[in-house]
């Protein structure tokens, strides 16, 4: 733990340097390429060029920073969800019925799949052989990955009202069987999908950088929860309500959770729960009891 707990010290500003420019690599992606591009002029196979290349530098900057990363709220746990479920995901894409387009270049075995199956296995072999400490889950959090995924459950059920008001979630009529039936799939999906994608960066990566900067908590908790609202604001034309109201709420609890366990692996927890749940409770809201 000591070894994972060493801070910055003059002799390794180039360290340092490499880090933020890494870091600042994954926000252009995420605030620029993917929510700029997306809100003003959407392209096909946009979100899966996002989605790789920034799962790419999410796996360099977990090795770049391996001395170091619980300064980013990265423990054994988030480790393996971050080296596993994005490889799953891509299985999801080609095997298993799910609300995504089939014909997603992530899709295995296309070729950007296999980068991102090659690039998952790299970095858990050697990890495996150089640092197996960092492997090595913790009991504490488990008891976080499920707490958040409690806290997520509960925000579906308590934000699916206003949620229901958006347009997208007008004019269906939702059967019990045909909702609940893919949640657990789902769930593991937007696992790989979302909370891989968003949680390092936000709560992680975002948040220790700006804490050894000197920033109080309270001040990146609200810093992060802004951008990530920003990083949706392609949501503004068909979900005025969800980008105003929800996705601001999700990104400050999701950086409690992080803040207060001190692992993402919580916070991604109650990212994918959420995802998978919300929109079903919006929709039952929306055509039952409006």
């Amino acid at each position: 733990m000591e070894a994972q707990t060493k801070l910055y010290t003059p002799s390794n500003k180039t360290h340092k340097s490499i880090s933020w420019a890494m870091l600042a690599g994954l926000l252009i992606l995420r605030l620029l390429l993917m929510t700029g591009v997306e809100y003003f002029a959407p392209i096909p196979w946009l979100d899966p060029l996002f989605e790789l290349c920034t799962y790419v530098l999410t796996l360099c900057l977990i090795w770049w920073e391996q001395d170091r990363l619980a300064l980013f709220h990265i423990d054994a746990l988030s480790i393996v969800i971050i080296i596993f479920l994005k490889p799953i995901q891509t299985l999801y894409l080609s095997f298993l019925w799910i609300t995504v387009q089939y014909d997603n270049i992530l899709a295995f075995p296309r070729f950007p799949s296999l980068v991102i199956w090659f690039g998952a296995a790299a970095l858990f072999f050697i990890i495996r052989k150089k640092r197996p400490e960092l492997l090595k889950v913790q009991k504490a959090s488990w008891r976080w990955l499920g707490i958040g995924i409690l806290v997520g459950v509960g925000q579906a059920l308590l934000l699916g009202y206003p949620m229901s008001f958006d347009p997208s979630f007008q004019n269906y009529k939702p059967t019990l069987f045909n909702e609940l039936l893919p949640i657990l799939p789902i769930f593991v999906y937007q696992l790989g999908y979302a909370a891989v994608a968003e949680e390092p960066l936000f709560r992680g990566f975002l948040w220790g950088h700006l804490r050894k900067a000197g920033w109080h908590e309270w001040g990146i908790c609200l810093f992060q929860a802004v951008l990530f609202a920003l990083g949706h604001i392609y949501y503004l034309p068909r979900m005025p309500i969800s980008f105003w109201v929800i996705v601001p709420v999700g990104g400050l609890v999701c950086g409690l959770l992080a803040w207060k366990s001190r692992t993402i692996a919580s916070s991604m927890a109650a990212h994918g729960i959420f995802n998978a749940l919300a929109g079903t409770v919006a929709r039952f809201i929306a055509a039952y009891i409006h």
